[in-house]
């Protein structure tokens, strides 16, 4: 059977699909984010998927989005080297966060805001591409689940020192890292991969804010802020204060999170597809299919239920 395989994948986790030419998606495969800054294992990784999900298939084409494509050249060379070298058939690399914009509107002009381990904006309009953010964890990625998780650090040390009145938001946070005051630098430090070990934090600092945490939903409420900043950012640059936006990514489950963004950018576009889903169609797009609304409800439907 010939079938087009998208891949999704971020700086914690990865999905990837393969469909027909009916849209209905046949096999799903999940795994850890092929985050080329936490070492070589994506490489493996990627030919697990081809193996796994190409198996008695005919791929007709390939959508991979990768985490940092575009951004540091030399990273996007090899990707591109590895993605030549794994799929015999056409392919495509772009960054993960085009191809969740790709989903969210599928043709359509809008802006996707993406904040999972990272944080970037995505438009399209009039078949012209702008990004917001995305400058990595060193000085962006506001707003992200590592920038949150991070956020947590600092308030949770100033509060163990003194230096802040918030003992409970404190104790919780290390109880999430599993460790005592006295360890606490050494978790932090000692982390395999610093931005995913940050990023669980957001999960404890979202249940905190749900409780009534005064802190936890100061640290959310800036994140709000700065993720607004980036939908802002591209409706400024093409001149469309009410362009439609939509988002992805883990930070948006929660609600404090949406709440505050359909307060400064107005209510979302409900995504027609998931990430994983934008690279399917893009997919299909690729090799010629016609990647139309009847395709993209049944991808929509399989990827819901499965």
């Amino acid at each position: 059977m010939t079938v087009v395989l998208g891949l999704d994948s971020g700086g914690t986790k990865t999905l990837a699909a393969i469909a027909d030419q009916s849209g209905q998606v046949l096999r799903r495969w999940a795994g850890p984010g092929f985050d080329p800054m936490a070492g070589d294992q994506w490489v493996e990784h990627m030919r697990t998927v081809a193996n796994i999900l190409g198996e008695g298939q005919s791929i007709a084409s390939v959508v991979l989005g990768l985490p940092l494509h575009g951004e540091i050249e030399a990273i996007s060379e090899r990707q591109r080297a590895v993605a030549a070298s794994v799929f015999d058939c056409a392919h495509l690399v772009l960054n993960d966060v085009e191809v969740a914009c790709d989903g969210a509107f599928a043709g359509e002009d809008g802006v996707l805001v993406l904040a999972g381990t990272g944080s970037m904006s995505w438009a399209k309009v009039d078949g012209k591409s702008f990004r917001s953010g995305g400058w990595g964890d060193v000085f962006g990625d506001e707003g992200s689940a590592y920038w949150i998780g991070r956020q947590a650090l600092s308030m949770a040390t100033q509060a163990l020192d003194g230096r802040r009145d918030a003992p409970e938001f404190a104790a919780a946070v290390l109880v999430a890292c599993g460790v005592d005051e006295k360890q606490l630098i050494a978790w932090a430090y000692g982390q395999d991969n610093a931005r995913a070990g940050f990023a669980d934090l957001a999960r404890t600092v979202d249940a905190l804010a749900d409780a009534g945490d005064a802190t936890a939903i100061e640290i959310l409420k800036e994140a709000a802020r700065f993720l607004a900043d980036l939908g802002l950012a591209a409706r400024r640059a093409f001149d469309q204060p009410l362009l439609a936006w939509s988002h992805a990514g883990s930070v948006f489950r929660s609600r404090l999170i949406r709440r505050e963004l359909a307060q400064r950018l107005g209510q979302p576009a409900a995504p027609r597809l998931p990430p994983v889903g934008g690279a399917l169609w893009r997919a299909a797009e690729l090799a010629g299919w016609p990647a139309d609304p009847g395709f993209i409800q049944s991808i929509a439907a399989d990827l819901k239920n499965q």
